[in-house]
């Protein structure tokens, strides 16, 4: 099965309707399950992918933003930059919905 990590902060907000995750850089996700593992504890959760598809950052969809936890495509630069430091609106990025 598909795999992923997310730290325990975002780990938790799948229990507050998150529903998407944004990667930098291009993934190769496939439709169907997905576990989640949190990095740090023995957590994991298995959703389903419904949707994945590759855009720069700065043209991830609204919807999608908030989806993720995020306001709006500044705030999210300025979060991601916490796991990926260098991160441009300019990057291309894997946008991974799931239910």
């Amino acid at each position: 099965m598909q795999k992923l990590s997310l730290h325990e902060d975002v780990f938790d907000a799948l229990k507050k309707g998150k529903l998407t995750t944004i990667r930098k850089g291009r993934r190769n996700i496939a439709l169907g399950k997905l576990l989640f593992e949190s990095a740090s504890t023995k957590r994991q959760q298995i959703v389903e992918v419904v949707s994945v598809y590759y855009t720069d950052l700065a043209n991830v969809t609204s919807e999608d933003l908030k989806n993720d936890g995020f306001e709006d495509h500044e705030d999210m630069r300025e979060k991601m930059q916490r796991f990926y430091p260098e991160i441009t609106l300019m990057d291309e990025v894997t946008v991974i919905k799931f239910r």
